[in-house]
């Protein structure tokens, strides 16, 4: 069975309990262990409905934008408060801390659009990577 990985920040949902539904793959601790990023395993099948129960659970508490990314070789969802991205995951390279390099990118209008969007809700270059590095070396 195939199955995406979504890398979830614990201060962007409301309930995080939401994530004891998933198998959690591992958590990198930011800040004094104040900010955690999970890696959970999500299954394929669901993946739609997945991605809009996270979208209605995510926090206004810090008036900061969020994303929630899911991901597997193929396919890649960037999910936000107002609006979620359906992407391919073809010819992506991220580089931690970078804006994402898209000049090798299969879809490179919707990557465009999402990077734009991104922009415009005052999220920072550093922060749209949106992969973690090693997306195109993991085994899906």
């Amino acid at each position: 069975m195939s199955c995406f990985y979504g890398e979830v920040i614990n201060l962007s949902l409301r309930d995080i309990s939401m994530l004891k539904k998933f198998k959690i793959v591992c958590i990198k601790k930011r800040f004094l262990g104040l900010v955690k990023i999970y890696t959970v395993e999500l299954p394929s099948e669901k993946i739609e409905e997945i991605a809009k129960n996270f979208q209605s659970n995510m926090s206004t508490n810090l008036k900061k934008e969020w994303y929630i990314t899911f991901h597997n070789r193929e396919r890649v969802i960037v999910i936000f408060r107002t609006r979620i991205f359906y992407l391919s995951g073809k010819g992506i390279t991220p580089i931690h801390g970078k804006i994402l390099d898209i000049s090798h990118a299969e879809d490179k209008e919707n990557w465009n659009e999402l990077i734009s969007y991104a922009k415009k809700l005052g999220i920072p270059n550093s922060q749209c990577d949106f992969l973690p590095e090693d997306f195109s070396k993991r085994t899906y």
